[in-house]
């Protein structure tokens, strides 16, 4: 592995494990959560309803995250955002863990939702950094080092399996729960200290505008159609203030990537489709990945015993994690382009869903 960076006194080695160790504490502790949801529903007596509110804020809150994250980090710097993913998973730990037994069921309700929302925020955030800081650290190889980067997602789903699988028995959700802390003290550590590189469009001096004119309106239209839904949803507010809000932000999106024109005319941008269809079909994945994965034993306790689940669960995280990790060895030895595997990896999962729904 080639340190890129080192003339510039930037430890690129250094800073690719460091993200690894972040998203990996974050797979410790969403792969926990998922498996201590039936003992919350059981200890704090919530319905199903109101346990997949609080997986949802999990997807809710990686969304904030990730958003503003990455509409900011050109400006601010890696090395702030990096901080401000640290602080919220630790206040997530502290607001999750204010719920007690006896409590009334609102009040325990609320601090896990928002616990959960705050941790998934961090993750957010931990990805608006990751992939950008690791595109900047090796931009020869950059396939190959975020394969590498994002294996730590699934290698955290496998560990934190496995924990919740060994030690339920034995400790209390709390300090079950408790065990992401030692990933993430870890990464804190190991980004104290470094000195981080400038990003691209940092380097060339583009602004927010420039920045953002492939997403444009269409690429604002469904971030802002997501986050009138949350202020609706998750906020209670009445729909027409939710879509209000969506429609001033939109505003806001218009205003900050227009361009004008050779005779000084404003000319929307309207971003580019590709990225468009990139936002619809991510979301989709997303769903897909962070919802079932986070609501996992809830879905196979009615088809598996809780056992069976939990190895399913590790196996299949197991499964993505190797291949992660190989896809660099796939894409040189197999001859697959990226959209090659894409598209391999996209036949055997309709196959997969088809399977496993029948």
């Amino acid at each position: 592995m080639s340190n890129e960076n080192s003339t510039n006194g930037v430890n690129a080695n250094r800073l690719l494990w460091a993200g690894f160790m972040a998203i990996l504490a974050a797979g410790v502790g969403f792969g926990i959560r998922g498996g201590i949801l039936a003992t919350w529903g059981a200890e704090f007596g919530f319905t199903g309803q109101q346990l997949g509110e609080i997986t949802g804020a999990g997807f809710t809150g990686f969304c904030f995250g990730i958003i503003i994250g990455g509409v900011i980090v050109d400006k601010i710097g890696y090395g702030k955002l990096v901080f401000a993913a640290f602080l919220f998973h630790a206040l997530s730990a502290f607001v999750t863990f204010a719920a007690t037994e006896g409590q009334a069921v609102e009040t325990a309700f609320s601090y896990l939702y928002w616990g959960t929302f705050i941790f998934a925020v961090a993750n957010g955030t931990l990805e608006a950094v990751a992939n950008p800081l690791v595109s900047t650290l090796f931009p020869n190889k950059r396939t190959h080092y975020l394969n590498i980067l994002h294996a730590s997602w699934p290698a955290g789903l496998v560990l934190g399996g496995l924990a919740g699988w060994f030690l339920t028995d034995l400790m209390s959700w709390k300090m079950l729960l408790g065990l992401f802390l030692i990933p993430t003290v870890v990464y804190g550590l190991m980004f104290m200290g470094q000195k981080m590189p400038k990003s691209e469009a940092s380097e060339k001096g583009l602004s927010i505008g420039e920045m953002f004119k492939d997403v444009g309106v269409l690429g604002g239209i469904i971030v802002c159609w997501l986050l009138a839904l949350f202020f609706i949803n998750a906020m209670g507010f009445a729909d027409s203030t939710g879509i209000a809000i969506g429609g001033g932000l939109l505003l806001i999106v218009l205003l900050i990537t227009h361009t004008h024109g050779m005779r000084g005319e404003t000319v929307v941008s309207f971003g580019a489709v590709l990225l468009f269809v990139l936002f619809i079909t991510h979301a989709l994945v997303g769903a897909v990945e962070l919802g079932t994965d986070g609501w996992i034993q809830n879905i196979t306790g009615n088809i598996l015993t809780p056992t069976e689940g939990k190895i399913l669960f590790v196996f299949t995280s197991l499964v993505m994690f190797s291949l992660r990790f190989c896809a660099d060895f796939i894409e040189k030895k197999l001859g697959l382009s990226p959209l090659g595997i894409l598209l391999v990896c996209s036949i055997l999962a309709c196959v997969g869903l088809n399977l496993a729904s029948g």
